[in-house]
């Protein structure tokens, strides 16, 4: 195969690459100065012009007015002159004054001494996908301004937190990043089964939402309305995890003394009878709760019985024992006999593994039988 050959194959190779172009790229030519040579259909849609509007204008009337008049544009096209190669994101305007965003390539053609004699631009229409970014980013600012948001390595890491997260914490960032989340837990929970659970779910991609008890630098406990959200790679893989939070504590505090003061009523039953069911925790704080009333209800009432019913505690250990046995001696001290009603065998159980010792407590089972000792004492 000849010289003459080879060159029309490689010229008929190279036509053929530039009409697959032609078919998927917006193409537009320009001389050296800048003025538009020819112009593919591709991109004469895209900027809404007909091939007789843009033969001989220059480039600029793509441009926005600031742009097309500084300095930055002029050395645009000193440098696409002098034979340099240029691509990124680029705004340009169409026919009717909307913007147009273009990923696109400036590519100086040099003749055969290695001269650039035109520029052809290849681009790609990217206005959509820029639209829904900036509308991405937007959300996320508008998330950035108004929410506690912090993100996680999968393994619990932090990368890296916004400034509301670190005011309601009390850290710099530089105290927390590469830090565990466990920094942020109370350490009984933190060494405990359960978060080593909550984590293993949030690492295989589970959401999570719900009201938590965090602690700050300081110690003191914060609540947080907040969900933690795994971020996917395009296979779908999580790769971290995001938490958006809001500092409830002021609402939770609120509630629980709502809750402690609706939750145990000190109330005549019977003549001389005073019942008080109790619900939920039962730590010192709530314990004085229910012995300022009960005392005051006993002098108020001329009680003789006090009856105490534990059937919706959760937990009783030896600290919840030593609250009850307080408030018995206190009742006992004001000619009061106190009953606790309300022991299941779970309780019981508990009580004598623990080995308890409730002293001279009297205890029953069921409300009714602890209603029908106080009524036949009365």
């Amino acid at each position: 195969m000849n010289d003459v050959t080879t060159m029309k194959i490689d010229t008929a190779d190279l036509m053929a690459v530039y009409q697959a172009l032609d078919r998927v790229q917006a193409i537009i030519e320009f001389n050296l100065d800048g003025t538009i040579v020819s112009a593919n259909k591709n991109f004469l849609d895209i900027f809404g012009y007909e091939l007789d509007e843009v033969v001989g204008q220059h480039h600029r009337i793509f441009c926005e007015a600031s742009f097309a008049n500084s300095p930055a544009y002029r050395e645009l096209w000193k440098r696409l002159g002098e034979g340099e190669f240029l691509c990124d994101v680029f705004k340009r305007i169409g026919k009717d004054g909307e913007g147009i965003w273009l990923r696109a390539s400036y590519n100086p053609v040099l003749d055969k001494d290695g001269n650039p004699v035109k520029i052809v631009k290849f681009a790609t229409d990217v206005t959509a996908d820029k639209l829904r970014t900036a509308e991405y980013e937007g959300k996320v600012e508008a998330i950035n301004r108004a929410q506690a948001v912090i993100e996680f390595g999968l393994d619990g890491t932090v990368i890296t937190a916004n400034e509301n997260f670190l005011s309601i914490f009390g850290y710099g960032l530089d105290e927390v990043v590469g830090k565990h989340h466990r920094i942020f837990c109370e350490r009984s929970y933190s060494e405990s089964p359960d978060y080593a659970e909550f984590w293993r779910n949030l690492a295989q991609g589970e959401y999570k939402a719900d009201e938590f008890k965090r602690v700050r630098k300081n110690g003191t406990d914060v609540w947080l309305q907040a969900n933690y959200n795994p971020i996917f790679d395009m296979d779908g893989k999580p790769i971290k995890v995001v938490k958006f939070a809001t500092d409830i504590t002021d609402e939770v505090n609120k509630r629980s003394l709502a809750l402690l003061e609706m939750s145990t009523p000190v109330t005549k039953i019977w003549d001389g009878v005073l019942f008080a069911p109790i619900v939920g925790i039962v730590d010192s704080k709530r314990a004085v709760d229910i012995m300022d009333k009960a005392l005051t209800s006993i002098v108020e009432n001329r009680a003789h019985t006090l009856m105490l019913d534990i059937g919706g505690v959760g937990v009783v250990d030896t600290a919840v024992a030593n609250h009850l046995m307080k408030i018995a001696q206190a009742a006992t001290l004001m000619g009061c006999k106190t009953t606790i009603s309300g022991i299941s065998p779970a309780i019981a159980q508990t009580v004598a593994e623990l080995g308890i010792d409730l002293g001279a407590i009297h205890t029953t089972s069921t409300i009714e039988s602890a209603l029908r000792e106080a009524i036949s004492r009365a």
